[in-house]
């Protein structure tokens, strides 16, 4: 992808930091597509180094300004300095640009094409949001909203050819055993999930990271656990990991037989994985979030019926145990995970129907870039 004048076409990203694997790991990511697929160079504005080396170990956080290969990451601190706008700048999760920044494009002729990049959702009035504009009230600029979603009418979904050889060739590979990853917000359900799976009759293997779920997870055991324990109670073997980069982390998904994800970016690449998933979405007041949970379910489900891989009922009853759905809280959980452990095959077929459906769609950087064209090559001459 080239600007008019035949140069790389530059991209500024800004992100502020509140979730290692959301806000910042869909920017990161974002940010190595562009880059990488579309050629653009790429400059990452981030205002907290520290948790951005736990995605990228060959960060230096104490370097305000680097190159992470063919990117360059900025820190983004209070006193922002004076940097030239570029030719497409993208404001990630409704973050704020500096002021300074703003006060820059608007004294560009033209303006750099802006687009705030929002968070993603299943629900149907995402298609009719998608693409709608607004206007800056002191300086008259343009800002676009981007809605990532799951059908033609969004922004798409991220997701690179690299990265989809990668669960191909992970899928491939022979394991032993069952392997489960559990990446998700403190769950009361946890704990049901963790005594079926130590009286199940197959040994399973479970990969929990450091961070919120590991506190219920040593609950359970009655241990503190911290990263690099590992714990055996039946035929349960816990393995504690720390945050991984992108790579490692798409590798085990694909290596998994079930995923337990929460946020947004690791959402999306347990998706991509095609393995049997639930997804542990963020709790919202007045019970919002269950709004969005259904709506990605219905439409997981509509598709995976239409495709003739119908999702057993284990899997949306595990799922609503798992986000704690009043009319389950009652039943005994493990329950639910013995018979979502038996169903396991068929819920993979339901995933991998759902995962080829989402791939006849363009992702979400070529839609950008094809945005970004068709913004410029309307202007008047």
């Amino acid at each position: 992808m080239t600007t008019v004048s035949g140069q790389p076409l530059r991209c500024h990203i800004f992100c502020t930091v509140i979730d290692n694997y959301g806000d910042l790991g869909v920017c990161w990511r974002l940010a190595r597509h562009l880059a990488q697929v579309h050629a653009a160079a790429v400059t990452l504005f981030v205002d907290d180094l520290n948790s951005f080396q736990h995605l990228a170990p060959a960060l230096d956080p104490k370097r305000p300004v680097q190159r992470l290969g063919d990117i360059t990451i900025q820190h983004w601190s209070s006193d922002f300095p004076a940097a030239a706008p570029a030719d497409l700048v993208i404001e990630g999760f409704a973050c704020h640009l500096p002021d300074s920044y703003i006060l820059a494009m608007a004294a560009c002729s033209p303006p750099p094409i802006w687009i705030n990049l929002e968070y993603l959702s299943a629900e149907d009035w995402v298609e009719g949001c998608h693409g709608m504009a607004s206007t800056h009230p002191h300086t008259g600029l343009e800002k676009v909203f981007w809605f990532p979603g799951f059908s033609p009418a969004t922004g798409g979904l991220l997701r690179s050819p690299l990265e989809m050889q990668l669960f191909a060739k992970v899928h491939e590979q022979p394991k032993v055993g069952r392997h489960i990853s559990l990446f998700s917000y403190e769950n009361q359900a946890i704990a049901g999930l963790l005594t079926a799976l130590a009286s199940d009759s197959i040994a399973t293997t479970l990969s929990v990271f450091s961070g919120r779920a590991l506190t219920d997870v040593s609950a359970w055991l009655g241990q503190p656990l911290v990263i690099g324990d590992t714990a055996q109670r039946g035929a349960l073997s816990i393995h504690v990991l720390p945050l991984l980069n992108h790579a490692d982390y798409d590798h085990l998904l694909a290596c998994s037989d079930l995923n337990l994800v929460r946020g947004e970016d690791s959402f999306v690449r347990a998706q991509w994985a095609g393995a049997p998933m639930l997804w542990h979405i963020y709790p919202q007041e007045d019970e919002a979030h269950l709004i969005k949970l259904a709506a990605w379910q219905a439409r997981v489900e509509r598709v995976a019926a239409a495709s003739g891989t119908p999702l057993p009922p284990s899997w949306s009853q595990a799922l609503a145990a798992w986000n704690c759905h009043a009319e389950t809280a009652s039943a005994p959980p493990e329950n639910h995970w013995a018979q979502l452990l038996a169903d396991l095959p068929a819920v993979r077929n339901a995933m991998r129907s759902w995962r080829d459906h989402l791939l006849t769609q363009p992702d979400l950087a070529t839609q950008l870039m094809r945005f970004y064209a068709d913004r410029v090559e309307s202007r008047p001459k």
